[in-house]
C-alpha cells in the first residue's frame, strides 16, 4: 500500500511543509524585528520550527540574547558580556560560564574557587515569570488561546570543542551533505539554563543546545524523512506514552532518525519505502533502549536516557517496541485518536470542523483539506506584524527574507499585515475622544488602507472597515459594506463550519485549476474574526468588558458581520431589520459544530439582548453560554465563566455600564 497519501495528507504535502518552515523564517524576522531594541534575537525551535503541525506540537521559542557572546579561550574574550566556556569533564554535554571580564550582576553570578561563573538557576529566576509553569530551562506561557514553551538562551558564535568530531566523523552516505556541516558549523550553537541532575554543580552548569543546528538537519530531510519522523513522533504520543508516559520524548525520535538517517543510504528514503524506514528506526529505538544508552547526536558521550530507563520499565518498553515493529504503520494509525476518524487531529488545532469519514475514505478531500491547513498555518503571522505599525517598516522586513520575496506568500503576508496595523490604528484613533488635526489625517489615511486591505480573504478586510465605518458614525457605510459581504459570501468558501459538502463544493470550484494560494485565500477563505485586547479601542463598545476579560474574543466571521448589522439596526430603530438580521444570526450559529465558536456567538446574543433592554432574555442566553464554559481551554475558562458571572450580575442589578 502506498502511505505516502495518507500520511501527507496528515501531516503535510511536501509543498506545504516548505511553506511552513517558510513561515516560521517570516515569524522569527518580525519577532526579532518588533523585540530588537531589547537585543534579543527570537529562534522558533521545537517541532513547529522544524515544519511539524499536528496537535500538541511543540511550539518553541529561544530568546537569545544578543547583547553577549560565548568564547571558546580567554583571548578572544574582548568585549562586555562575553563569557568563556568552560565544559564539564564529568558532564559531557553541559559547560559553565566563566564571566571573564566581570561585567554580569551578582544576582546571577556565583563564586567557585574565587571565579565569578554565570550561575544558570540564578539566571533562571531573574527572568522567572510569576504564575508560570518553569520545566528544565523552560517556561510555559501563552498569548491568547496559543500554548507555548520559551527559554532565555545566550549565543555562542563558534562550533564547541565538544562537538568537533561530528563535523569531521565517517559517515556511510552523503547525508548530511558538506554543505549542511558546514553551515551548521558556522551558526555556532546555544547554551540554556538547566544543569546535569546529577552533578554537584547543577545550579551553575548549562546545557549545550543544537536547536538551531537540529532545525537544519531536518529541513535537509527528504519527504520521506519527514513522514518517518512524524510516524515516531505519532508513536510515542500515542501509543508508547499512554503506557509509559514520561519515559521517552520527543527528542529520542529525532536523534534516532539521525542516526539511522546517517548510516543508510539516501536511496534507501522513497515513498514506497515508507513502512521499511519506519521499522528500521523502531529497531534502532530498541537497541538504544536495550542498552539504556541514547548518545546525543552531536556529542555521543552524552547518554540521554540513562536517567529514564531502568529495570522495572527495560523489559516493557522493549517488548512494546517489538509489537510495534511487528504490526506496522498502518496498525499504529489506527491505534491513534488523531486518525481515527477523518485525521481529526487537523480539526484540534487549526480547522476547528469535523468530518465523519473513514481514514482510507477521505481521498476526494486532500486537496482542499490540504489547502485549509495551509490557510491556517498562515494565520498567527497576520498578529506577528502587528507590531510593526509603521507599513514601510512591515515590507522592509518582509523583503529581507529571500525565499518569501518572489513567493505568493509574501502578497498573502502583506494583505494580512495591512489589517493589523489598520487596527493598530483604530485603537489609537478612537482612544482620544477629541479629534485633532492629526487624528484627522489617521482618518484618512485609515480609510485609505482599509480599502487597500480589502481583500486580504473575503471577510477579514470587509468587517475590519465595516467596523471602523459604525465606529466613527457611518452606518449607512457600514451597512454596505456588511450587506456586500454578505450578498457575496460564496457557497464553496473555506470557514469553521466546514463539512463534507462544502469542502466537496471548494473542490470542484478551487482545486486543480492553478490557482495560486493567494487567490484562494482572497476567493475562497472566511477566516474567523478575533478581537484582541491589544486593539481594544478598535471594536465596539457593547464587547469590550468580555474582551479585556478574555484578552481576545473569537467569533464565526458571519456572526460578527450580523452582529455589526443588529448595531447598526439598533442605531436606526429599525425593528424589522434588526429582528430579520438577529434570526441570520442564530440560524448560522446553529450551523457551527465548533463548542467555543457557539459559546461566545450565544454571549453575543445575550449583549445584543442587553442592548435592547431585555434584561431577562440577556441573562438566558448568558446562562446558555456558561453551560458550554468547560469547552474552552484552560486557563481561559476560568476567564469566560467570570466574565459572564460579572455580566450577568450587573444585568441582574441593572448596574451595568457599557464599557467606554
Amino acid at each position: 500500500m502506498d502511505l505516502s497519501t495518507p500520511l501527507s495528507f496528515l501531516f503535510g504535502t511536501e509543498q506545504y511543509v516548505v511553506m511552513r518552515r517558510q513561515l516560521v523564517l517570516l515569524r522569527e524576522t518580525f519577532l526579532s524585528y518588533i523585540r530588537r531594541e531589547l537585543k534579543w534575537q527570537i529562534i522558533c525551535s521545537g517541532s513547529i520550527g522544524e515544519g511539524v503541525a499536528y496537535p500538541r506540537s511543540d511550539d518553541d521559542l529561544m530568546f537569545s540574547m544578543n547583547n553577549c557572546r560565548i568564547v571558546m579561550t580567554h583571548r578572544k574574550a574582548t568585549k562586555d558580556g562575553d563569557v568563556l566556556m568552560v565544559p564539564s569533564k564529568s558532564s559531557p554535554g553541559y559547560c559553565l560560564l566563566l564571566d571573564v571580564r566581570k561585567c554580569y550582576p551578582e544576582d546571577v553570578t556565583h563564586i567557585i574557587q574565587e571565579m565569578p561563573f554565570v550561575s544558570s538557576s540564578l539566571f533562571q529566576q531573574h527572568f522567572a515569570v510569576e504564575g508560570e509553569h518553569v520545566h528544565g530551562p523552560c517556561q510555559s506561557g501563552t498569548i491568547g488561546f496559543q500554548e507555548f514553551d520559551y527559554a532565555f538562551c545566550m549565543p555562542c558564535c563558534t562550533w564547541p570543542d565538544i562537538a568537533n568530531d561530528w563535523l569531521v566523523r565517517e559517515r556511510s552516505n552523503d547525508w548530511p551533505s558538506c554543505e549542511t556541516i558546514q553551515n551548521i558549523a558556522g551558526n555556532g550553537c546555544h547554551v540554556v539554563p538547566v544543569g546535569d541532575p546529577d552533578s554537584p554543580y547543577a545550579d551553575h552548569q548549562w546545557r549545550i543546545s543544537f536547536s538551531v543546528a537540529e532545525r537544519t538537519l531536518m529541513h535537509s530531510f527528504n519527504h520521506t524523512q519527514f513522514l518517518v519522523y512524524n510516524l515516531l513522533r505519532l508513536t510515542l504520543k500515542r501509543v508508547i506514552e499512554k503506557t509509559f508516559p514520561g519515559v521517552l520524548c520527543s527528542y529520542f525520535m529525532k536523534t534516532t532518525l539521525f542516526y539511522t538517517a546517517e548510516n543508510t543510504p539516501r536511496e534507501f528514503w522513497r515513498v514506497d519505502n515508507i513502512e521499511k524506514c519506519f521499522k528500521i528506526c523502531l529497531s534502532v529505538l530498541f537497541f538504544y533502549v536495550d542498552l539504556v544508552y541514547c548518545p546525543n547526536y552531536f556529542i555521543p558521550e552524552y547518554n540521554m536516557i540513562k536517567r529514564k530507563i531502568n529495570h522495572s520499565n527495560r523489559h516493557q518498553i522493549l517488548d512494546m517496541l517489538k509489537f510495534l515493529r511487528s504490526n506496522g504503520v498502518i496498525r499504529i494509525i489506527h491505534f491513534s485518536e488523531e486518525t481515527s476518524c477523518l485525521f481529526t487531529s487537523l480539526s484540534q488545532t487549526r480547522m476547528e470542523f469535523k468530518l465523519d469519514v473513514q481514514f482510507m475514505n477521505c481521498d476526494h478531500l486532500i486537496k482542499p483539506l490540504g489547502d485549509i491547513d495551509s490557510f491556517f498555518e498562515i494565520l498567527p503571522h497576520e498578529n506577528a506584524s502587528a507590531g510593526l505599525l509603521n507599513l514601510y517598516k512591515f515590507w522592509s522586513v518582509l523583503k529581507c527574507i529571500p525565499t518569501i520575496l518572489e513567493s505568493d506568500l509574501k502578497y498573502i503576508i502583506w494583505n494580512k499585515g495591512k489589517i493589523s496595523c489598520c487596527l493598530k490604528l483604530m485603537d489609537q484613533l478612537f482612544s482620544s475622544s477629541e479629534m485633532n488635526k492629526q487624528d484627522y489625517q489617521l482618518y484618512k489615511t485609515l480609510e485609505a488602507l482599509l480599502r487597500l486591505g480589502f481583500r486580504g480573504d473575503v471577510t477579514t478586510g470587509k468587517l475590519t472597515l465595516a467596523t471602523y465605518m459604525y465606529m466613527v458614525g457611518k452606518t449607512e457605510s457600514a451597512l454596505y459594506v456588511i450587506r456586500q459581504l454578505l450578498s457575496e459570501y460564496p457557497p464553496y468558501v473555506i470557514d469553521v463550519s466546514l463539512d463534507e459538502l462544502k469542502a466537496q463544493a471548494y473542490m470542484d470550484v478551487i482545486c486543480g485549476r492553478g490557482f495560486t494560494m493567494s487567490y484562494k485565500i482572497r476567493h475562497a477563505h472566511a477566516p474567523g474574526y478575533i478581537l484582541f485586547k491589544d486593539f481594544l479601542n478598535a471594536f465596539p463598545s457593547t464587547l469590550k468588558m468580555w474582551i479585556i476579560i478574555m484578552d481576545e474574543f473569537p467569533l464565526d466571521s458571519l456572526v460578527y458581520a450580523y452582529f455589526l448589522e443588529i448595531l447598526c439596526h439598533t442605531q436606526y430603530q429599525n425593528r424589522i431589520l434588526l429582528t430579520k438580521s438577529l434570526k441570520c444570526l442564530k440560524n448560522r450559529m446553529d450551523g457551527l459544530t465548533d463548542n467555543d465558536l457557539i459559546t461566545f456567538s450565544r454571549m453575543c446574543v445575550g449583549i445584543i439582548k442587553y442592548v435592547q433592554d431585555d434584561s431577562q432574555s440577556a441573562c438566558r442566553w448568558l446562562g446558555s453560554a456558561y453551560v458550554l464554559k468547560d469547552t474552552v481551554p484552560p486557563p481561559f475558562n476560568e476567564r469566560f465563566s467570570r466574565s459572564v458571572l460579572t455580566y450577568t450580575a450587573c444585568l441582574l442589578n441593572k448596574k451595568f455600564h457599557t464599557v467606554t
